[in-house]
């Protein structure tokens, strides 16, 4: 009897942490989703964003008691056609973190 109850403690306890710790998505997003410093901060980086391309947001969403909290934790433009690849990540405070196909403007625009 005592060895069940055990067990029983310990599978509550497991299921608990498990359904307690954050998840981590990414999803596609439309242009008008991304934040304005992101979007401004594409544009001074490399100039007009190409329309061809999407965005996609990666976030994790976290319990705070009976409400999920969704946290930005970067924003990443694509594009990928059969002649190019490009791939610009930003962090959620609009800082360029990864590029790949693009180049960097030498001089921003001001």
């Amino acid at each position: 009897m005592k060895k069940s109850t055990f067990i029983f403690i310990l599978l509550i306890t497991l299921i608990t942490s498990l359904t307690a710790q954050a998840l981590k998505k990414t999803e596609k997003i439309a242009g008008e989703q991304v934040p304005v410093a992101i979007r401004a901060a594409f544009e001074k980086d490399f100039g007009k964003i190409p329309e061809e391309g999407y965005w996609t947001a990666n976030f994790i969403v976290e319990n705070e008691g009976r409400r999920s909290m969704a946290k930005p934790l970067s924003y990443t433009y694509h594009k990928k056609n059969k002649s190019e690849k490009i791939e610009v990540r930003y962090t959620a405070d609009a800082k360029l973190d990864y590029v790949k196909g693009l180049q960097k403007n030498a001089r921003p625009n001001t």
